[in-house]
């Protein structure tokens, strides 16, 4: 594809001086004496049956800002007359010693005219104009104002002025200005050369690889989509080529393969004609969105398997600081300082209770490095597991390490997550032995695998969570002094919901869009009454809580407009036995009875530990000490409470 210029002239001297300059350019020019709507539909045409040459428009004034309302994003070169030009015009109107009146293009700044105007003296009237229906308005101001001389720029505004009786003096763009024109056109020429260059090579690349590939530019438009692709969404490169993504909705596939462009590696995606194994990965400059490379294979039945057993560790950091909910400023403080902590290699600590979004703050650091984004983010739950199971899922196992051990081994999380990040959540219940080979880790940057003499080299970054304080743990020799030092590098407090009330509105609407579209539910804008409601609730499960009982709401409605009803009956029956509200909670605060639900004895023991807890604010081991239970008991009944 060829490059042409087309250029529109508003008047015969100025295509003369195009016809001298364009002999010395490399590419070839159009020329065309339009200005305003003839302009653009003659632009507009010639556009329309391009199929062989790559169009670069050069033109000025108003009808330089038609064409890029109708016509959209294209190379503009503009060719209007400079400030110096505008001198000469001026010079020549003031020797007439009349009334001066000067046309202006809306796209002109009128205080850079009035500038010029004052610097040599003139007191001229400005008529600013877009289309060419306003030029007729404003010359009939012009004549009623009293002016006799006009300066414009083009044949037609002259041909208007001199129906009225008006001199005209024309601005033209000089020799000067229009070598400045073709200079930049000329720029912007070898930069679409150099672009087809790399088109091309990256085109050879795809054409030539056993995989798919699909390649958009930065304005979301497909510049390559190879054969392999095709084949696999049933689609030609014809079909595609040069569409948006707001195009493709024909092949619902496709499209929500191209939904997001969030850095995405090894997920599976079901096409028409079978399951492949995609990366996808953003190209950036300068932190800049330039485009995203996408390529696949087939997923096999290995593949399969393999991916969608790791996928449930979470290989995958889904969420960035973008997704973070939030409009208060402990919250606006803690995702500032998160910020900065992403992009470096320092292990970071996060407090918070139950609920509060610490895998959702961990994810968007792992996706806030430049690096460690590109790699896996695994996460395990240290409350879920045993020692002894937590151990080999962290640090892996070889073949015959014990009863059970697969064939072959297994690599642990620290391996599978190898220049990436680990997330360790509730790390205040990780045994002691565990704390201990974790602390090692930390240390020597390497592992081995449970069963195997063989050292392995890990590049790990631990982001580690709880809802305890560690420091409190440490006090109790409940946790390691060493280990929290090491993991305590950089340090966030993430606020519970009832200390961020004014963000509970929002995250209510959001929720709401969320499940009606899930549910193909009505979504209506809740009463004020009903979000005060809410706002003032003791949500002891933070977010999460939240978050649930807006789904469960949404499922139980029959249309949006029986909605408010629903969620004030919901909310009666979910703090039915708790605090609703801060009237409630200033009533209570001196009042040492808990009032239970009559339920199983195992039911309301599990509730009065959670009341307890909840009034008290102590550590787990202070309540068990307290309620004259060992520590497991009241895990075990924290658990079951939930």
């Amino acid at each position: 594809m060829s490059n042409k210029i087309v250029l529109t002239s508003p008047d015969r001297k100025t295509t003369r001086l195009l016809e001298k300059v364009r002999k010395e350019y490399d590419f070839k020019i159009d020329a065309y004496e339009a200005t305003f709507d003839d302009a653009v539909e003659l632009i507009r045409g010639k556009v329309a049956h391009r199929e062989h040459w790559d169009p670069i428009i050069a033109t000025g004034g108003a009808t330089l800002g038609l064409l890029r309302d109708n016509l959209g994003r294209m190379p503009w070169v503009n060719i209007f007359p400079t400030e110096y030009d505008l001198v000469i015009a001026l010079e020549q109107a003031k020797k007439t010693k009349k009334t001066i009146g000067l046309f202006n293009p809306g796209q002109i700044d009128t205080e850079a005219i009035k500038a010029v105007c004052s610097a040599i003296q003139i007191d001229a009237h400005i008529y600013r104009y877009n289309s060419w229906k306003e030029v007729l308005v404003q010359v009939e101001k012009a004549y009623q104002d009293g002016v006799e001389v006009a300066i414009g720029a083009g044949e037609k505004i002259s041909s208007a002025v001199e129906r009225k009786n008006i001199q005209y003096v024309s601005v033209t763009s000089g020799e000067y200005t229009i070598r400045r024109a073709f200079k930049y056109a000329q720029l912007l020429v070898d930069l679409k050369r150099n672009e087809k260059v790399s088109h091309e090579c990256i085109k050879t690349i795809a054409d030539s690889t056993h995989e798919g590939m699909i390649h958009l530019n930065e304005n979301r438009i497909l510049v390559n989509f190879n054969a392999n692709a095709a084949k696999f969404f049933g689609l030609h490169e014809k079909d595609v080529i040069g569409k948006s993504v707001q195009d493709l909705s024909g092949c619902p596939s496709l499209a929500a393969l191209l939904k997001d462009f969030d850095q995405k590696l090894n997920f599976l995606h079901h096409t028409p004609k079978g399951t492949i194994l995609v990366n996808k990965v953003p190209i950036l400059h300068n932190h800049q969105f330039r485009g995203i490379m996408i390529n696949f294979k087939e997923a096999n039945q290995e593949e399969w398997e393999k991916t969608r057993a790791t996928g449930t560790k979470g290989l995958v950091a889904k969420h960035h600081f973008r997704d973070i909910i939030n409009n208060n400023s402990k919250m606006s403080e803690v995702i500032t300082m998160a910020m900065r902590y992403a992009n470096t290699d320092c292990n970071v600590l996060i407090k918070g209770e139950t609920g509060t979004g610490k895998e959702l703050i961990s994810q968007s650091i792992h996706n806030g490095h430049r690096q460690r984004s590109r790699k896996p983010f695994v996460a395990v739950n240290c409350a879920s597991l045993d020692g002894s199971l937590l151990n080999s899922e962290l640090f892996g196992y070889s073949e015959g390490a014990f009863t059970g051990a697969s064939k072959g081994g297994k690599p642990g999380l620290f391996e599978i997550a190898h220049g990436g990040t680990l997330f360790l959540d509730e790390i205040d219940k990780m045994k002691k032995d565990v704390q201990a080979n974790l602390l090692r880790v930390l240390q020597e940057k390497e592992i081995r695998r449970i069963g195997s003499d063989q050292v392995v080299s890990v590049d790990v970054r631990i982001i580690a969570a709880s809802n305890e304080d560690l420091l409190d743990l440490v006090r109790k020799g409940e946790f390691r002094e060493d280990l929290y030092y090491r993991l305590n590098v950089l340090k966030l407090t993430l606020p519970p919901l009832r200390e961020r009330r004014g963000d509970i509105p929002h995250l209510v609407r959001v929720y709401l869009q969320k499940y009606t579209e899930k549910y193909n539910k009505i979504n209506i804008e809740l009463p004020a009454a009903v979000l005060d409601k809410i706002s003032h609730c003791e949500w002891y499960g933070n977010i999460r809580q939240l978050n649930h009982f807006i789904e469960r709401c949404v499922v139980l409605c029959d249309d949006g407009n029986d909605l408010p009803e629903i969620i004030l009956m919901m909310l009666e029956e979910e703090f039915s036995t708790r605090p609703t509200l801060h009237a409630r909670e200033e009533e209570e605060q001196d009042n040492d009875t808990i009032n239970v639900r009559i339920r199983s004895l195992e039911e309301m023991n599990a509730e009065i530990v959670h009341r307890v807890k909840a009034k008290t604010k102590i550590s787990n081991g202070e309540l068990a000490l307290m309620m004259g239970i060992s520590r497991p008991t009241l895990l075990k009944m924290l658990k079951s409470g939930r």
